[in-house]
């Protein structure tokens, strides 16, 4: 069964299930009959109609396995919008391999976390670019470092706008479905952990860092998208 057809059907074993609760006896046993007999048919439970509500979106991050601070920025942006996050390494469709960062969750939130994800990245690389030309006199494995540092203190401080996970118990239980069916236990844990502070300097490194996404919003991209989009239509018109 291709994903089309099987979100299709998901959605009508989703409709039947939603009537089962009807307060009308008959209706929602009929219902009820209708959906179990639709998930028997088509050989799913519960977990693969709950599964079925999640979309995903990708990006390509680059060849290489993506830094701690993207790590850190994705899972960040996740959170943001009631998603999850999966780093992986596959072909990108032109025989290269490259890493991609995959949201998923429930409606349009995957497209625009993978969205503000995508601006966002372009960002804090340009700069940590810009604050490692400015560590001239410093060692490579020193101002890999510092640079690596700074990113840490960038996103501590756009991580401020970000509240706790928001989406319903059912997008949970649909996400975590999702999650186990699409990758199982293949996931590898990313255990790196962020660069010691060792000096004086590692110190303005995070300054410089804070200091650097001070104008930063983590909304900015989704109205600025909101807006294209809105222009297309009236140019449409």
């Amino acid at each position: 069964m291709t994903d089309q057809v099987l979100k299709k059907v998901a959605e009508k074993i989703a409709k039947c299930l939603a009537l089962a609760s009807s307060d009308n006896p008959a209706e929602a046993e009929a219902a009820r009959r209708q959906a179990e007999a639709l998930m028997r048919k088509h050989g799913l439970n519960c977990g693969d109609v709950s599964a079925a509500k999640v979309q995903e979106n990708n990006v390509n991050t680059g060849s290489h396995r993506p830094p701690v601070y993207l790590m850190r920025l994705g899972g960040l942006i996740a959170r943001a919008f009631s998603c999850e996050m999966v780093s992986t390494t596959r072909n990108d469709g032109f025989g290269n391999r490259a890493s991609f960062m995959t949201f998923f969750g429930v409606g349009v939130k995957p497209e625009l976390a993978s969205y503000t994800f995508d601006v966002l990245r372009r960002q804090i690389i340009k700069d940590r670019k810009a604050y490692q030309t400015t560590l001239g006199r410093y060692k490579r494995s020193n101002k890999i470092r510092m640079a690596n540092l700074f990113c840490t203190a960038w996103i501590e401080r756009i991580a401020k706008q970000v509240q706790d996970f928001s989406g319903s118990e059912q997008e949970k239980i649909a996400i975590d479905a999702y999650k186990s069916r699409r990758w199982g236990d293949d996931l590898e844990q990313d255990k790196r952990k962020r660069p010691n502070i060792e000096r004086e300097s590692d110190v303005k490194a995070l300054q410089a860092g804070f200091d650097a996404a001070k104008d930063i919003s983590i909304h900015r991209p989704v109205q600025t998208k909101a807006g294209k989009q809105i222009g297309q239509i009236m140019e449409g018109n």
